[in-house]
């Protein structure tokens, strides 16, 4: 099996451009919307999620919540 890792100077491997092109794009949407609106909306992202995983979990034991 062939390694790709590569090593340069001192020692340390470069980070793959896909990594650092992925957080350029996760601090683009930082940048343009701000902490508190991006906090907000992960915040809103995480109720949801555990409203749907309560009402899934309800469902499979039996038990309905209104």
């Amino acid at each position: 099996m062939v390694s790709s890792h590569h090593v340069i100077c001192g020692g340390e491997r470069p980070v793959p451009s896909l990594i650092v092109n992925d957080l350029c794009a996760q601090m683009a949407t930082l940048n343009r919307y701000g902490l508190p609106k991006v906090s907000a909306a992960l915040a809103d992202g995480l109720r949801a999620l555990m409203g749907a995983s309560r009402t899934a979990v309800g469902s499979v034991s039996g038990c309905s919540r209104t």
